[in-house]
């Protein structure tokens, strides 16, 4: 028996095989979820993995069961191909974030679909497969262990090709409630967490440098975050993830995080305009002032901060552009990320704008920043889309990228100076896909968010 899985990307049928390479190397890290699926899958099957990013599905290689990760704007290309492979015959599985809030939608294109996480569904859809009963929906009924998960089969995954190929999760989940994340709107706001031991032994076994957490919030539970690191600490192994500001002004997690090797936290800002749906910052707090003094905080502890930004919430202006700018640069990040907000179908922001008749975009290709696919309240939809773009170009300028570079350089070292520079420099060779365009596929679960973008 033979199973291919495989992660679509948006452009595979229009962008050159060669141009997909050049940004996953510049930019890319490999998704954890089909990975694990591989894992759960029984060891008398084969399975064959192809992340579009990196490589055509091969034509040599015949599978009985087709397994597709759908994200939002990479579903037209899954739904195209899930038909292909339906009309020679073979059945397709559709799972991922876009199928488990989009169920009814992802039935019609596929044999069977997968709600939910896959280690409470793979082998028992499986076990239809086997004596000719698959169909329908699989849908996992609770949250699985992640103490009982296996370890992905990186085995599997493609030599080279990748800037950051060591990822590794510790934890899921994250207690904010944004109501444009499709985490929250898929899983809720409950968080958990591995065994720091098991994270600890699993690190000990990856290859390569640095290691990248995948966490949705590393900083989601502060008792477990400071034991990570101090689990983490004696393998002297460098490595980044992802959290809210909120860790800035934790000293002690920043110090433990600095010497556990933490080298730079990419930092879900969301807005410097406070959100009236989730108040992430105190109202006694100014929101500007507290973001310059968190990426100061971050960075005196010798940890590099990636800002990142979404512009297009209600409380958006025309101001929010220049006025994020400042915010970024007065506090000194090293890298940054802006991105239009995205709606994502089945979200509690897509229901609403719906309801209020600001959905202009039904083409889910087009749910990728800096496409706009809903009418902003406080600005028109193309100045959110030129503002986005002029944020972004402004920051990635050459001046103040080799400004950025130097700056970094003086307080966080010349190595970090030089893994700054190469990111920006990416990022400005990869225009005009960069972190905007659909050109560079989401990975598993990042459609949670600005800072997933």
């Amino acid at each position: 028996m033979r199973v291919l899985l495989v992660d679509p990307m948006t452009s595979a049928g229009s962008l050159p095989l060669a141009t997909r390479k050049r940004l996953r190397n510049a930019l890319g890290y490999p998704g954890l979820g089909l990975y694990t699926v591989a894992a759960l899958t029984p060891p008398d099957v084969e399975v064959r993995v192809v992340d579009e990013a990196l490589e055509d599905i091969p034509p040599d290689f015949s599978p009985d069961l087709v397994g597709i990760s759908v994200q939002t704007p990479a579903a037209p290309r899954a739904y195209d191909l899930s038909a292909r492979f339906r009309a020679s015959g073979v059945p397709v599985v559709l799972g991922g974030v876009h199928v488990s809030l989009n169920q009814e939608e992802a039935r019609q294109h596929a044999t069977a679909v997968v709600v939910g996480e896959a280690e409470l569904t793979w082998r028992r859809l499986l076990d239809d497969f086997r004596i000719g009963n698959l169909g329908g929906v699989y849908r996992a009924e609770g949250h699985a262990d992640l103490d009982t998960s296996p370890p992905p089969r990186r085995d599997l995954m493609r030599a080279g090709g990748r800037f950051m190929p060591c990822v590794i999760q510790a934890s899921k989940g994250c207690h904010f409630g944004c109501e444009f994340c499709s985490l929250f709107a898929s899983v809720g706001q409950r968080c958990r967490f591995r065994s720091v031991d098991r994270v600890a032994n699993e690190i000990r076994a990856l290859p390569g440098y640095p290691v990248l957490f995948v966490d949705d919030n590393i900083y989601a539970d502060a008792e477990y975050a400071k034991a990570l690191f101090r689990a983490i600490a004696p393998l002297k192994r460098g490595w980044v993830g992802e959290s809210t500001w909120h860790i800035a002004f934790d000293d002690a997690a920043l110090s433990l995080a600095r010497d556990s090797g933490c080298l730079g936290l990419f930092i879900g800002f969301d807005s410097i305009n406070r959100q009236s749906a989730v108040p992430k910052v105190p109202a006694s707090r100014d929101p500007e002032a507290t973001y310059v003094e968190a990426i100061r905080n971050l960075q005196n502890h010798g940890i590099a901060c990636v800002a990142a930004f979404v512009f297009g919430l209600d409380q958006d202006d025309s101001t929010v552009f220049e006025r994020t700018l400042r915010v970024i640069r007065d506090g000194g990040a090293a890298l940054a990320s802006f991105s239009v907000l995205v709606p994502y179908p089945g979200t509690p922001v897509f229901t609403r704008l719906r309801q209020e008749g600001r959905i202009t975009e039904w083409d889910w290709s087009k749910y990728a920043s800096p496409n706009v696919c809903f009418q902003p309240k406080r600005m028109t939809a193309a100045r959110l889309s030129e503002g986005t773009l002029w944020a972004q170009k402004e920051f990635l300028s050459f001046s103040n990228v080799m400004r950025t570079a130097a700056l970094t350089g003086l307080q966080l070292g010349w190595g970090r100076a030089l893994m700054a520079l190469r990111l920006n420099l990416a990022q400005r060779r990869n225009w005009p896909y960069g972190t905007f365009g659909a050109a560079v596929p989401v990975r598993d679960g990042d459609e949670s968010g600005a800072a997933r973008h």
